[in-house]
């Protein structure tokens, strides 16, 4: 049996990576937890340290522990680049407050990453503890992929989490990828956002170019605590939070889509789902398109400068 490596960023949460470290340190097939914990003041920097005292004598734990920012994107690249350089075959993405429930959702992704070696990545369903106060993402679960059909004719995310196994367009954000595409791929800096958004999107996006594909199995779970306390994602009024959805969104269209009239198509879509989502903040939204947009336009001018 193969292992793999648990990847964890933390932010300001040590109280919370305190009751959910333990259960990946003694899930059976998990050989290495790496971790990035940040901290944003010298007392919440000890209070990471006291915790990851208690596990100093385990060779399965290594941690980059700073006092500082590094961001949502930069802690999971970072995080990335531990598990290629210690030659991990399979590296699980969790957040700090995942808990898992049983290791044998491992052993099923292990063996599924064994039986098809077209399968890039695989992803799980995120049971979500408490009803959370911040926008919920998406899910359609319809039959017969006909969520992952409306995501290839709006250019928008949507998320079927009920049916599968199955090839997918785009996973929830509890995966597990093999080792060779980490080689090469990484996390797109342009999309890091307060509130994070489409970044793993685009993740999923280079795999599958890099000639992979995305299978999603409800079977693999884990519980989310939607801890809404510290993490990468700080407490932001609803108007900022629709910018960042339609600038990286964006971003995101015109990065993978190159047919003038597609990225048109896509733009307009998206536009009236995110207003028609929060009606009120549709200046915002708008906001978001244009720098969105500019953002875009200038990163390609610098880079063929």
């Amino acid at each position: 049996m193969e292992y793999m490596a648990v990847l964890i960023p933390s932010y300001d949460r040590p109280e919370i990576l305190e009751i959910t470290l333990p259960k990946w340190l003694k899930a059976k097939y998990v050989d290495r937890i790496f971790i990035v914990a940040e901290a944003s003041s010298y007392s919440m920097l000890e209070k990471y340290e006291k915790i990851l005292e208690k596990y100093s004598e385990n060779r399965k734990i290594l941690c980059n522990l700073t006092y500082g920012r590094l961001g949502s994107i930069k802690a999971r690249n970072t995080l990335l680049d531990m598990a290629v350089r210690h030659g991990c075959e399979y590296a699980l993405m969790v957040d700090d407050d995942y808990l898992l429930l049983s290791d044998t959702c491992l052993v099923r992704i292990i063996e599924t990453f064994k039986a098809n070696k077209k399968v890039g990545i695989i992803g799980g369903k995120i049971i979500v503890a408490k009803r959370r106060k911040m926008d919920p993402d998406f899910f359609l679960n319809l039959p017969f992929g006909l969520t992952d059909i409306l995501v290839r004719l709006t250019g928008y995310v949507f998320l079927d989490i009920n049916h599968g196994p199955r090839y997918s367009d785009f996973l929830p954000p509890f995966f597990a990828v093999r080792l060779n595409p980490l080689r090469y791929v990484r996390y797109d800096e342009a999309l890091e956002a307060p509130t994070g958004f489409r970044e793993e999107s685009d993740f999923q996006q280079q795999i599958k170019h890099a000639g992979y594909r995305l299978l999603f199995d409800p079977k693999l779970q884990v519980v989310h605590l939607a801890i809404e306390k510290g993490g990468n994602r700080p407490r932001m009024n609803m108007r900022e939070r629709m910018y960042w959805k339609a600038r990286n969104h964006m971003i995101f269209i015109l990065k993978w889509n190159k047919s003038l009239p597609k990225r048109i198509w896509y733009m307009l879509v998206s536009i009236l789902i995110l207003s028609f989502y929060r009606v009120w903040c549709i200046l915002w939204v708008l906001r978001g398109v244009r720098d969105g947009i500019h953002y875009f336009h200038n990163l390609n001018t610098c880079g063929k400068n």
